[in-house]
Protein backbone atom coordinates (compact mmCIF):
# COMPACT_ATOMS: atom_id res chain seq x y z
CA UNK A 1 0.00 0.00 0.00
CA UNK A 2 1.55 3.27 -1.13
CA UNK A 3 0.66 6.83 -0.24
CA UNK A 4 -0.39 9.30 -2.86
CA UNK A 5 2.22 11.70 -1.54
CA UNK A 6 4.82 9.79 0.45
CA UNK A 7 6.89 11.95 2.80
CA UNK A 8 10.39 10.87 3.73
CA UNK A 9 12.19 11.81 6.94
CA UNK A 10 15.87 12.63 7.34
CA UNK A 11 16.79 8.93 7.55
CA UNK A 12 14.99 8.01 4.33
CA UNK A 13 12.03 6.31 6.02
CA UNK A 14 8.51 6.88 4.71
CA UNK A 15 6.37 8.95 7.07
CA UNK A 16 2.88 7.51 7.15
CA UNK A 17 -0.16 9.18 8.74
CA UNK A 18 -1.72 7.86 11.92
CA UNK A 19 -4.82 6.59 10.15
CA UNK A 20 -4.95 5.02 6.70
CA UNK A 21 -7.68 6.11 4.32
CA UNK A 22 -8.53 5.94 0.65
CA UNK A 23 -7.78 9.67 0.35
CA UNK A 24 -4.13 9.16 1.25
CA UNK A 25 -3.28 5.56 0.27
CA UNK A 26 -3.86 3.11 -2.56
CA UNK A 27 -2.73 -0.38 -3.56
CA UNK A 28 -0.29 -0.51 -6.51
CA UNK A 29 -1.00 -4.26 -6.91
CA UNK A 30 -4.81 -4.24 -6.74
CA UNK A 31 -6.31 -0.89 -7.62
CA UNK A 32 -9.86 -2.11 -6.91
CA UNK A 33 -9.13 -2.92 -3.27
CA UNK A 34 -10.16 -0.24 -0.77
CA UNK A 35 -9.29 0.58 2.82
CA UNK A 36 -12.28 -0.40 4.94
CA UNK A 37 -13.10 1.40 8.18
CA UNK A 38 -15.01 -0.54 10.83
CA UNK A 39 -15.03 0.04 14.61
CA UNK A 40 -12.90 -2.48 16.47
CA UNK A 41 -11.06 -3.73 13.37
CA UNK A 42 -7.79 -2.72 11.76
CA UNK A 43 -7.84 -0.64 8.62
CA UNK A 44 -6.78 -2.79 5.70
CA UNK A 45 -7.51 -3.46 2.05
CA UNK A 46 -10.75 -5.36 1.59
CA UNK A 47 -13.68 -6.04 -0.70
CA UNK A 48 -17.32 -5.67 0.21
CA UNK A 49 -19.53 -8.77 0.01
CA UNK A 50 -23.33 -8.63 -0.04
CA UNK A 51 -25.78 -11.53 0.20
CA UNK A 52 -29.56 -11.93 0.34
CA UNK A 53 -31.03 -14.96 2.13
CA UNK A 54 -34.47 -16.53 1.97
CA UNK A 55 -35.98 -16.77 5.48
CA UNK A 56 -37.95 -19.94 4.71
CA UNK A 57 -35.05 -22.32 3.94
CA UNK A 58 -31.95 -20.10 4.42
CA UNK A 59 -31.07 -20.28 0.74
CA UNK A 60 -28.89 -17.53 -0.73
CA UNK A 61 -31.00 -15.73 -3.33
CA UNK A 62 -28.49 -13.04 -4.29
CA UNK A 63 -24.75 -12.47 -3.91
CA UNK A 64 -22.30 -9.88 -5.19
CA UNK A 65 -19.18 -7.96 -4.24
CA UNK A 66 -18.48 -4.24 -4.24
CA UNK A 67 -15.84 -1.74 -3.26
CA UNK A 68 -15.02 -1.66 0.45
CA UNK A 69 -15.23 2.12 0.75
CA UNK A 70 -19.01 2.01 0.18
CA UNK A 71 -21.69 1.88 2.83
CA UNK A 72 -24.29 -0.87 3.08
CA UNK A 73 -27.00 1.56 2.05
CA UNK A 74 -25.16 2.30 -1.21
CA UNK A 75 -25.20 -1.39 -2.19
CA UNK A 76 -28.88 -2.11 -1.55
CA UNK A 77 -30.00 -1.30 -5.11
CA UNK A 78 -27.51 -3.76 -6.61
CA UNK A 79 -28.31 -6.67 -4.29
CA UNK A 80 -32.08 -6.12 -4.54
CA UNK A 81 -31.92 -6.09 -8.34
CA UNK A 82 -29.95 -9.36 -8.38
CA UNK A 83 -32.32 -10.97 -5.90
CA UNK A 84 -35.42 -9.98 -7.86
CA UNK A 85 -33.88 -11.29 -11.08
CA UNK A 86 -33.09 -14.66 -9.51
CA UNK A 87 -36.51 -14.95 -7.89
CA UNK A 88 -38.39 -13.99 -11.07
CA UNK A 89 -36.65 -16.79 -12.97
CA UNK A 90 -38.36 -19.21 -10.56
CA UNK A 91 -41.71 -17.37 -10.51
CA UNK A 92 -41.18 -16.12 -6.94
CA UNK A 93 -42.04 -12.59 -5.85
CA UNK A 94 -40.19 -10.56 -3.25
CA UNK A 95 -42.70 -9.85 -0.45
CA UNK A 96 -40.69 -8.30 2.39
CA UNK A 97 -37.16 -7.04 2.85
CA UNK A 98 -35.39 -7.14 6.22
CA UNK A 99 -32.11 -5.36 6.87
CA UNK A 100 -30.19 -3.79 9.74
CA UNK A 101 -29.66 -0.10 10.42
CA UNK A 102 -26.58 0.05 8.20
CA UNK A 103 -28.82 -0.09 5.14
CA UNK A 104 -30.84 2.92 6.26
CA UNK A 105 -30.43 6.00 4.08
CA UNK A 106 -32.72 8.38 2.31
CA UNK A 107 -31.71 7.14 -1.13
CA UNK A 108 -32.21 3.48 -0.15
CA UNK A 109 -35.65 4.11 1.39
CA UNK A 110 -36.71 6.14 -1.63
CA UNK A 111 -35.59 3.35 -3.97
CA UNK A 112 -37.55 0.71 -2.02
CA UNK A 113 -40.61 2.95 -1.85
CA UNK A 114 -40.63 3.47 -5.63
CA UNK A 115 -40.41 -0.30 -6.17
CA UNK A 116 -43.29 -0.91 -3.70
CA UNK A 117 -41.15 -3.24 -1.56
CA UNK A 118 -42.36 -3.71 2.02
CA UNK A 119 -39.10 -3.10 3.89
CA UNK A 120 -38.27 -3.16 7.61
CA UNK A 121 -35.07 -1.21 8.22
CA UNK A 122 -34.42 0.61 11.51
CA UNK A 123 -33.59 4.28 11.02
CA UNK A 124 -30.06 5.41 11.77
CA UNK A 125 -29.23 6.85 15.18
CA UNK A 126 -29.24 10.55 14.21
CA UNK A 127 -32.82 10.44 12.99
CA UNK A 128 -35.30 12.56 15.01
CA UNK A 129 -39.00 11.84 14.47
CA UNK A 130 -40.01 15.22 15.93
CA UNK A 131 -38.49 18.43 17.29
CA UNK A 132 -39.26 19.14 20.91
CA UNK A 133 -41.24 22.35 21.23
CA UNK A 134 -41.87 22.67 17.48
CA UNK A 135 -44.50 21.36 15.09
CA UNK A 136 -44.15 21.09 11.33
CA UNK A 137 -46.84 22.60 9.11
CA UNK A 138 -46.87 20.60 5.86
CA UNK A 139 -49.23 22.95 4.03
CA UNK A 140 -47.12 26.07 4.66
CA UNK A 141 -43.84 24.10 4.70
CA UNK A 142 -42.57 25.68 7.92
CA UNK A 143 -41.89 24.93 11.59
CA UNK A 144 -43.93 26.64 14.30
CA UNK A 145 -42.83 27.16 17.90
CA UNK A 146 -45.34 25.84 20.48
CA UNK A 147 -43.28 26.27 23.65
CA UNK A 148 -45.10 27.66 26.65
CA UNK A 149 -43.86 31.13 27.54
CA UNK A 150 -42.20 31.62 24.16
CA UNK A 151 -42.90 34.10 21.38
CA UNK A 152 -44.35 31.41 19.06
CA UNK A 153 -41.82 32.12 16.34
CA UNK A 154 -42.16 30.75 12.82
CA UNK A 155 -39.23 29.03 11.12
CA UNK A 156 -39.46 29.64 7.38
CA UNK A 157 -37.90 27.42 4.72
CA UNK A 158 -34.58 28.91 3.58
CA UNK A 159 -33.52 26.40 0.93
CA UNK A 160 -31.41 23.26 0.60
CA UNK A 161 -27.72 23.07 1.43
CA UNK A 162 -25.08 20.34 1.26
CA UNK A 163 -22.82 19.92 4.27
CA UNK A 164 -19.17 18.85 4.36
CA UNK A 165 -20.12 15.13 4.47
CA UNK A 166 -22.18 15.36 1.30
CA UNK A 167 -25.64 15.21 2.91
CA UNK A 168 -28.24 17.57 1.44
CA UNK A 169 -30.50 19.14 4.06
CA UNK A 170 -33.41 21.55 4.22
CA UNK A 171 -32.86 24.58 6.41
CA UNK A 172 -35.63 26.26 8.43
CA UNK A 173 -34.81 29.48 10.29
CA UNK A 174 -36.61 32.03 12.39
CA UNK A 175 -36.07 35.79 12.26
CA UNK A 176 -33.94 37.52 14.87
CA UNK A 177 -36.77 39.87 15.79
CA UNK A 178 -38.97 36.91 16.86
CA UNK A 179 -36.34 35.25 19.05
CA UNK A 180 -34.29 38.26 20.20
CA UNK A 181 -36.49 39.13 23.20
CA UNK A 182 -37.86 35.63 23.83
CA UNK A 183 -37.43 34.51 27.47
CA UNK A 184 -36.46 31.05 26.23
CA UNK A 185 -33.91 32.26 23.68
CA UNK A 186 -30.79 31.21 25.57
CA UNK A 187 -32.25 27.79 26.32
CA UNK A 188 -33.50 27.25 22.79
CA UNK A 189 -30.98 29.03 20.56
CA UNK A 190 -27.87 29.39 22.68
CA UNK A 191 -26.10 32.17 24.50
CA UNK A 192 -24.94 34.14 21.44
CA UNK A 193 -27.27 33.03 18.64
CA UNK A 194 -30.38 35.20 18.21
CA UNK A 195 -32.36 32.90 15.93
CA UNK A 196 -33.44 29.27 15.80
CA UNK A 197 -32.37 26.97 12.95
CA UNK A 198 -33.53 23.41 12.17
CA UNK A 199 -31.99 21.19 9.52
CA UNK A 200 -33.90 18.23 8.07
CA UNK A 201 -32.89 15.65 5.51
CA UNK A 202 -34.42 15.97 2.07
CA UNK A 203 -35.65 12.38 2.54
CA UNK A 204 -37.29 12.99 5.89
CA UNK A 205 -40.68 11.80 4.64
CA UNK A 206 -39.18 8.37 3.92
CA UNK A 207 -37.62 8.19 7.37
CA UNK A 208 -40.94 9.24 8.92
CA UNK A 209 -42.79 6.56 6.96
CA UNK A 210 -40.38 3.87 8.17
CA UNK A 211 -40.58 5.15 11.76
CA UNK A 212 -44.37 5.04 11.62
CA UNK A 213 -44.33 1.48 10.28
CA UNK A 214 -41.98 0.29 13.04
CA UNK A 215 -43.90 2.00 15.85
CA UNK A 216 -47.47 1.17 14.79
CA UNK A 217 -46.88 -2.57 15.20
CA UNK A 218 -43.83 -2.92 17.47
CA UNK A 219 -44.36 -6.64 18.14
CA UNK A 220 -44.25 -7.49 14.44
CA UNK A 221 -41.25 -5.18 13.94
CA UNK A 222 -39.33 -6.94 16.74
CA UNK A 223 -40.27 -10.27 15.21
CA UNK A 224 -38.82 -9.13 11.89
CA UNK A 225 -35.58 -8.14 13.63
CA UNK A 226 -35.29 -11.62 15.14
CA UNK A 227 -36.06 -13.25 11.80
CA UNK A 228 -33.31 -11.26 10.09
CA UNK A 229 -30.81 -12.09 12.82
CA UNK A 230 -31.44 -15.84 12.84
CA UNK A 231 -31.56 -16.01 9.03
CA UNK A 232 -28.61 -13.98 7.80
CA UNK A 233 -26.06 -14.23 10.61
CA UNK A 234 -25.66 -18.07 10.51
CA UNK A 235 -25.26 -17.97 6.73
CA UNK A 236 -22.56 -15.30 6.96
CA UNK A 237 -20.75 -17.31 9.63
CA UNK A 238 -20.83 -20.41 7.44
CA UNK A 239 -19.50 -18.52 4.42
CA UNK A 240 -16.69 -16.94 6.39
CA UNK A 241 -15.59 -20.04 8.29
CA UNK A 242 -16.20 -22.85 5.80
CA UNK A 243 -16.18 -21.42 2.26
CA UNK A 244 -13.05 -19.25 2.40
CA UNK A 245 -14.88 -15.92 2.48
CA UNK A 246 -12.55 -14.50 5.09
CA UNK A 247 -9.76 -13.97 2.57
CA UNK A 248 -9.60 -14.10 -1.23
CA UNK A 249 -6.58 -14.93 -3.37
CA UNK A 250 -7.54 -12.93 -6.45
CA UNK A 251 -7.16 -9.37 -7.68
CA UNK A 252 -9.77 -7.11 -9.16
CA UNK A 253 -13.44 -6.51 -8.45
CA UNK A 254 -14.58 -9.01 -11.12
CA UNK A 255 -12.56 -11.87 -9.62
CA UNK A 256 -13.75 -10.91 -6.15
CA UNK A 257 -17.33 -11.09 -7.41
CA UNK A 258 -16.64 -14.58 -8.82
CA UNK A 259 -15.26 -15.62 -5.44
CA UNK A 260 -18.44 -14.51 -3.69
CA UNK A 261 -20.64 -16.24 -6.28
CA UNK A 262 -18.73 -19.53 -6.00
CA UNK A 263 -18.96 -19.44 -2.20
CA UNK A 264 -22.71 -18.83 -2.41
CA UNK A 265 -23.07 -21.59 -5.03
CA UNK A 266 -21.23 -24.06 -2.80
CA UNK A 267 -23.47 -23.17 0.12
CA UNK A 268 -26.64 -23.60 -1.93
CA UNK A 269 -25.49 -26.96 -3.33
CA UNK A 270 -24.95 -28.29 0.18
CA UNK A 271 -28.36 -26.96 1.12
CA UNK A 272 -29.90 -28.61 -1.96
CA UNK A 273 -28.51 -32.04 -1.04
CA UNK A 274 -30.54 -31.99 2.15
CA UNK A 275 -33.76 -31.68 0.18
CA UNK A 276 -32.97 -34.62 -2.11
CA UNK A 277 -34.78 -37.80 -0.96
CA UNK A 278 -32.64 -40.91 -1.35
CA UNK A 279 -34.64 -44.02 -2.23
CA UNK A 280 -33.36 -47.33 -0.81
CA UNK A 281 -31.81 -49.63 -3.42
CA UNK A 282 -32.10 -52.87 -1.34
CA UNK A 283 -35.48 -54.45 -0.74
CA UNK A 284 -35.97 -56.42 2.47
CA UNK A 285 -38.31 -59.43 2.72
CA UNK A 286 -40.26 -60.14 5.88
CA UNK A 287 -40.38 -63.83 6.85
CA UNK A 288 -43.00 -65.27 9.09
CA UNK A 289 -41.52 -67.11 12.08
CA UNK A 290 -44.74 -68.88 12.96
CA UNK A 291 -44.13 -71.78 10.65
CA UNK A 292 -41.65 -74.43 11.69
CA UNK A 293 -40.22 -74.83 8.20
CA UNK A 294 -39.17 -71.20 8.09
CA UNK A 295 -37.50 -71.48 11.49
CA UNK A 296 -35.53 -74.54 10.39
CA UNK A 297 -34.53 -72.80 7.17
CA UNK A 298 -33.24 -69.74 9.05
CA UNK A 299 -31.21 -71.90 11.46
CA UNK A 300 -29.64 -73.84 8.60
CA UNK A 301 -28.80 -70.61 6.76
CA UNK A 302 -27.20 -69.09 9.85
CA UNK A 303 -25.02 -72.19 10.47
CA UNK A 304 -23.85 -72.11 6.84
CA UNK A 305 -22.93 -68.43 7.04
CA UNK A 306 -21.40 -68.53 10.52
CA UNK A 307 -17.78 -69.23 9.43
CA UNK A 308 -17.81 -66.44 6.88
CA UNK A 309 -19.37 -63.98 9.35
CA UNK A 310 -16.79 -64.77 12.04
CA UNK A 311 -13.90 -64.43 9.60
CA UNK A 312 -15.28 -61.08 8.36
CA UNK A 313 -15.57 -59.75 11.90
CA UNK A 314 -12.02 -60.78 12.69
CA UNK A 315 -10.82 -59.10 9.52
CA UNK A 316 -12.71 -55.93 10.34
CA UNK A 317 -11.28 -55.80 13.84
CA UNK A 318 -7.76 -56.42 12.60
CA UNK A 319 -8.07 -53.87 9.87
CA UNK A 320 -9.18 -51.16 12.33
CA UNK A 321 -6.41 -51.83 14.81
CA UNK A 322 -3.72 -49.21 15.40
CA UNK A 323 -0.65 -49.44 13.24
CA UNK A 324 1.61 -50.02 16.21
CA UNK A 325 -0.14 -53.30 17.04
CA UNK A 326 0.17 -54.69 13.51
CA UNK A 327 3.93 -55.19 13.65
Amino acid sequence: MNSLEDKIDEFGNIIRPKYLSNHTHYSPIDSDARVSVKPGKARQLNYFGQIAVDDAHHVITGACSDFADKRDSQCIEKIVALTEENLNENDIQLEELLADGGYSSGEALEYLHKKNIDAYIPNFGQYKPFREGFVFNKELHQYECIKEGGNNAILLFKGEKTDSKGYTKRTYRSSESDCKHCPLREQCCGKTTKFKKIDDSIHKEHYDRMHQKLTQNPHYAKKMVRVRSKTVEPVIGTLVNFTNMKRINTRGIQNANKHVLMAALTYNLKKYLRFVVKKPSILSQVLSLKQGKNIAFIKTLFLDLKPSIVSYLNFAIWNCSPKNNLA
